[in-house]
C-alpha cells in the first residue's frame, strides 16, 4: 500500500509525514495482528479446522501484499504505459475518461458496501457466539484471560474482513482493470492497422505494437504470481464457505445469509479475473495475426 506524495510545504514537518503515512504503516500491523489472533486459536483449541482455514488464507494474503508491495514502481510504470498507449491508438476521448471513471467508482462502491455488510452478517450469525461459548468452556485457558481473548477475537474477525473484502477485492479490480484496457487497445489496434496498412505506415504499426507487447510482458511478469495466488486464496475462500453451508449447523438466518454473501462476493471475485484475462488473450492473438500478415504487406511494397 502506497500513500500520495505529501504537499511540500509541510516536508520539513516529521508528524505531519508519519500521519500523512499512516495508512502505509497501518496495513501490515493490522494484518499482522489477525495472524497472531488466528495463531492464538490454534494454540488453545485442538480442534480448529476453521481457524487453521482462516490462517491459511491469512497467509496467502500476507504473501499476496509483499509482492505487491515489491512492484509498487512496476505498477505504476504500467499504469504510465497504458496512458502512452492510449494516446498513441487515440482512444483516450472524454467519454471514455467519464465512463471509465463511474466504473471504477462504482466498483469501489460496491466493495464498500459489501465489506459492511459482510461484518453486519457476521457479528449477527452465530460464528461469534460458538466461538466465545468455546473460549468461555475452555480448560486450557486462564479464566482472567478469556474475556481479553474473546476482545481479540472478535477484532481479528473485524479486522480480517476488512482486509480481506478491501484491500485484497482491489487487486481482482485492478486486475481486471488493466486486462479491460490491453483488449481494447489491440482490437483497437486491429482496426487501425487496416488504415494504417493502406497508408502503408508499417513504421507506425509496428511500434504501437512493441508498445502493447511490452506492457503485456510487464504485465506478465509481476502480476502472474500475485493473480495466482488470489485465485488459490479464492478457490480456498469458496470452499470454506461451501463447506460451512453445507456441514455445519445454521444458528440463524444472518448464518445462512454471511455463507451466502460471502460464496457470492468471492465468485464474483472469481469471475472478475478469469474471463476478462480469457478474452485479453484472445484480443492479443488477433493483433499478433495482423502484425504477421504485415509481411506480405512489405513484399508488395519492396516489389512496387
Amino acid at each position: 500500500m502506497e500513500t500520495l506524495p505529501y504537499p511540500e510545504f509541510f516536508a520539513g514537518s516529521h508528524f505531519f509525514k508519519l500521519a500523512w503515512n499512516f495508512p502505509k504503516y497501518l496495513f501490515p500491523s493490522l494484518l499482522c495482528f489477525i495472524i497472531v489472533a488466528q495463531s492464538l486459536w490454534l494454540i488453545f483449541f485442538y480442534d480448529a479446522r476453521d481457524e487453521l482455514t482462516a490462517l491459511v488464507i491469512l497467509f496467502l494474503q500476507l504473501w499476496i501484499y509483499i509482492i505487491l508491495f515489491r512492484s509498487r514502481t512496476r505498477i505504476r510504470l504500467l499504469t504510465e504505459n497504458l496512458y502512452r498507449i492510449s494516446h498513441m491508438l487515440s482512444v483516450h476521448t472524454i467519454q471514455r475518461k467519464r465512463t471509465l471513471k463511474i466504473y471504477i467508482w462504482v466498483y469501489c462502491l460496491l466493495v464498500k458496501c459489501g465489506t459492511a455488510c459482510f461484518e453486519v452478517a457476521l457479528f449477527n450469525s452465530g460464528m461469534i457466539a460458538h466461538d466465545q461459548y468455546k473460549l468461555r468452556n475452555s480448560e486450557f485457558i486462564p479464566g482472567y484471560l478469556k474475556e481479553r481473548l474473546m476482545v481479540i477475537s472478535n477484532g481479528g474477525y473485524a479486522f480480517m474482513i476488512l482486509i480481506g473484502n478491501g484491500f485484497f477485492a482491489v487487486l481482482p479490480g485492478y486486475y481486471c482493470f488493466v486486462c479491460c484496457c490491453m483488449k481494447t487497445f489491440f482490437l483497437h489496434f486491429v482496426w487501425k492497422s487496416r488504415i494504417l496498412i493502406a497508408h502503408q505506415d508499417y513504421r507506425r504499426i509496428l511500434k504501437i505494437y512493441k508498445e502493447m507487447n511490452d506492457a503485456m510482458i510487464m504485465m506478465d511478469n509481476f502480476m502472474s504470481l500475485p493473480i495466482l495466488v488470489s485465485v488459490v486464496n479464492i478457490l480456498i475462500t469458496l470452499f470454506w464457505f461451501g463447506y460451512s453451508f453445507a456441514f455445519t449447523p445454521s444458528v440463524n438466518n444472518a448464518s445462512d445469509i454471511f455463507a451466502y454473501m460471502g460464496f457470492i462476493q468471492y465468485f464474483v471475485l472469481l469471475l472478475i479475473i478469469l474471463p476478462p484475462a480469457a478474452a485479453t488473450n484472445q484480443a492479443a492473438a488477433a493483433a499478433r495475426e495482423t502484425v504477421l500478415s504485415l509481411q506480405g504487406g512489405f513484399q508488395c511494397s519492396i516489389a512496387l
